[in-house]
């Protein structure tokens, strides 16, 4: 069992359960007062997380001769696990993800069709394709906040937007450094990823650069909020967010070993769940 949860991923499936439903009470006009738990919002995240658990089954599935090279010490498929009841895993998990999304209406059953094909895709073919990849991945970790429109017809659409946004950079951003940590095993297989193709230096300014529009929205965001009138909320994000980026930012350009890049990989995932948190502080 502990190997099954370790190979979904439980603590990034915890993080996507806790952002929905921070997202979901406190984006929500209506749920700021209420705070009840519909049975469609229920639907739609029980359908996130096994999407996303049959996507890290089958990503583990197709990188078991890279990760023996990046992470033979958490390799879990062939080991523990063999590769025909991960497969079949990923195909049980995939059916009732979609199946239980249809529950929600069609357009959500469709989208979540298109997901589970986009996921299964990414770990074949385009995850080695030249920052596609990283792209691909991001928008679908922060597509999870956009279908809880499917959950409310009360959500406020603008913050639901803003936190999609943050959680597309900050996730791009874990994503490249996560290749560079894998750089070793994706080189022997020829995967066409950012730090193999470009290098680690050139790879970093991508990363500035990510850093420096993610500072700059949640600076905006935090200005456009004291005008708003609010205060807690621009202060806390500030201080929770915008600072740990700008320390993240000077850590990043001192980095220059696998060891230095895995702490950036945890600090920005600590970042994103900062940001989560931030969702709670809108209605003070």
């Amino acid at each position: 069992m502990v190997h099954f949860l370790n190979l979904i991923r439980w603590k990034n499936l915890l993080i996507i359960v806790l952002t929905q439903l921070f997202a979901y009470v406190f984006l929500d006009q209506e749920q700021c007062m209420q705070l009840q738990i519909e049975t469609q919002f229920i639907l739609i995240c029980l359908s996130t997380v096994l999407l996303a658990a049959g996507g890290y089954i089958i990503n583990d599935y197709s990188d078991v001769r890279i990760d023996v090279i990046n992470k033979p010490d958490n390799l879990i498929v062939s080991r523990y696990i063999s590769k025909r009841v991960a497969f079949a895993l990923h195909l049980v998990i995939n059916f009732a993800g979609v199946f239980i999304a249809f529950f929600v209406n069609y357009k959500f059953g469709i989208l979540s069709f298109f997901i589970a094909f986009l996921l299964w895709q990414y770990s074949v073919r385009f995850k080695y394709i030249f920052f596609f990849g990283n792209v691909l991945v991001s928008a679908l970790m922060a597509l999870s906040i956009m279908v809880l429109g499917f959950a409310s017809n009360s959500i406020l659409v603008l913050w639901l937007i803003y936190y999609t946004v943050f959680a597309f950079l900050t996730g791009l951003i874990r994503e490249i450094i996560k290749d560079i940590e894998d750089m070793e095993g994706d080189a022997v297989f020829n995967a066409k990823t950012l730090p193999n193709t470009l290098g680690i230096p050139r790879t970093k300014i991508v990363i500035y650069y990510l850093m420096i529009l993610t500072l700059c929205i949640l600076v905006l965001s935090c200005a456009f909020l004291f005008m708003k009138g609010y205060i807690i909320l621009p202060v806390y994000l500030l201080l929770a967010t915008a600072l740990p980026l700008a320390i993240f930012f000077q850590k990043t350009i001192s980095a220059d070993s696998k060891k230095d890049f895995s702490f950036l990989s945890r600090m920005i995932k600590l970042i994103m769940l900062a940001g989560v948190v931030s969702m709670g502080l809108r209605c003070i």
